[in-house]
């Protein structure tokens, strides 16, 4: 009797060891397979982010982004590219590994808990920049509007009714912000300048006023510098005004972390590369461009 008791509980132990090894192994096999779907997603972001790079040199190329936006897009999508190969390349060896022991679970299980979460933030980063680089993140200002002949500052006049040309700008920056109220984020705010190809007058008011912001020490300027020192002090001008427009206007409590304010003057460059046919007094060419780009930090 105390044999067949013995026998019994070997042939009970036996089984339950069976059972639980094999539960385990369905544990692991199912871990594993969820770690190779995370794999999946994230190859899928990395298609999604080289489509947005075709579209972030496309958009630059048509001047509908600036430089320094264009360039923290490449940088971002480089970046997250290469957090992607590393979490592929870390789930790869472990997805290939044989789990015998509980450090291996534990392990496997660690790995699998930060791919989702990696993966679940790649996923709302991709998705922010693609609903910006989806949205018309420019306005168009006329020159001829907001400066008199001769002039890069603004009048008084045109500054009290400044609202009306930024009022579109400011809207859409605070409806993005608001959207994507989990990021800490920087905003670049950005106005390039554009001049026709007339010649400024030697000597005009205009002349001495650019020479004097130039600074040279050489010869007298030729018309294609004094023409990017005028675009150059328009969009200055278009900067302080958009600055001092926005202030007091974010809501409490923004997620806005940096806000950057650039210009930069592209002299007797053509403002839009779609049109061919520009001429030399042209006011067409006479604008500035004013952009805005928001990035998580």
């Amino acid at each position: 009797m105390r044999k067949f008791q013995s026998s019994y509980l070997l042939l009970v132990t036996i089984i339950a060891v069976i059972f639980t090894s094999c539960l385990s192994q369905r544990k692991v096999s199912s871990a594993k397979k969820e770690l190779s779907a995370v794999n999946k997603q994230l190859e899928q972001y990395q298609d999604s982010l080289q489509k947005l790079d075709a579209t972030r040199k496309n958009k630059q190329q048509q001047n509908e982004i600036d430089d320094t936006a264009s360039a923290r897009f490449q940088k971002f999508i480089d970046s997250t590219n290469s957090q992607i190969r590393v979490l592929i390349t870390q789930d790869t060896v472990m997805i290939g590994e044989t789990i015998i022991n509980k450090s291996d679970w534990d392990r496997l299980n660690a790995t699998l808990f930060n791919s989702r979460q990696k993966s679940q933030q790649i996923n709302q980063r991709v998705l922010m920049l693609t609903d910006l680089l989806n949205r018309n993140t420019v306005i168009r200002l006329d020159q001829d509007i907001l400066f008199e002949p001769g002039k890069y500052t603004v009048s008084s006049q045109i500054a009290d009714a400044i609202g009306k040309f930024f009022e579109p700008a400011a809207k859409e920056i605070n409806s993005f912000i608001k959207k994507y109220p989990d990021f800490p984020l920087a905003l670049i705010i950005t106005a390039k300048g554009y001049a026709d190809g007339t010649t400024i007058a030697e000597g005009s008011t205009l002349y001495k006023d650019l020479v004097a912001r130039l600074k040279l020490n050489t010869t007298p300027p030729d018309s294609k510098e004094l023409n990017k020192e005028l675009s150059r002090a328009r969009a200055e001008s278009v900067i302080s005004l958009f600055k001092n427009f926005t202030v007091g206007r974010s809501e409490g409590g923004t997620n806005v972390r940096n806000i950057a304010y650039l210009y930069e003057g592209k002299g007797d460059a053509f403002p839009n590369p779609k049109i061919s046919d520009y001429k030399t007094d042209d006011p067409r060419r006479r604008v500035v461009l004013l952009y805005w780009s928001v990035f998580p930090e």
